[in-house]
């Protein structure tokens, strides 16, 4: 059957350094997520989505850069079983830059407060892959650039919930530019 989404987003983006060594960030949107299908009525949504997302970032030097972040959603279904998600996130970034290197690393958490169906098609869109209640997820990565046509890259990305195993997840990538 026919399948229609619709994706509507207003967005302000804020950036302000002041002294020499920090950089502030404030994000604010408004959206509209909705689904049409003709075959499955459990799989429609149409979800009003706010959020605002401030950042605080300490600029060490031209090559370092360390981030504490917020972030609060709030996503309602207009449809069916009216699901809602009050959605909080925070976390610190680290960032490390030179010539030939790049180094990042994450940690964040996830405290998603969700009141619907979470086996649902419905509560997957709103939850973004994650679990009701809380979740955390970490990642490293590395790049190194071994010469003018080769770049190695290293990432490992761990991820837990509340009711589930930690995850582990780690890649290797050899590049070759030509």
């Amino acid at each position: 059957g026919n399948q229609e989404n619709k994706l509507n987003s207003h967005q302000i983006e804020y950036q302000h350094k002041f002294f020499d060594f920090w950089l502030f960030d404030l994000k604010g949107k408004l959206g509209k997520n909705k689904l049409s299908t003709e075959n499955s009525n459990n799989r429609n949504y149409n979800i009003n989505l706010k959020e605002i997302s401030p950042k605080i970032s300490y600029l060490l030097n031209k090559d370092n850069r360390l981030s504490v972040f917020y972030e609060l959603k709030n996503k309602e279904n207009q449809l069916a079983d009216f699901e809602s998600l009050n959605h909080q996130k925070i976390g610190v970034d680290y960032f490390y830059s030179k010539a030939k290197q790049q180094f990042s690393a994450n940690f964040t958490s996830f405290f998603n407060n969700f009141e619907g169906d979470t086996n649902s098609p419905v509560a997957y869109q709103m939850l973004e892959g994650l679990q009701a209640g809380r979740n955390f997820t970490w990642n490293l990565f590395f790049n190194q650039k071994l010469n003018s046509f080769l770049n190695l890259n290293l990432s490992y990305l761990g991820r837990k919930s509340e009711n589930s195993r930690t995850i582990h997840t780690g890649n290797v990538q050899l590049r070759a530019i030509f």
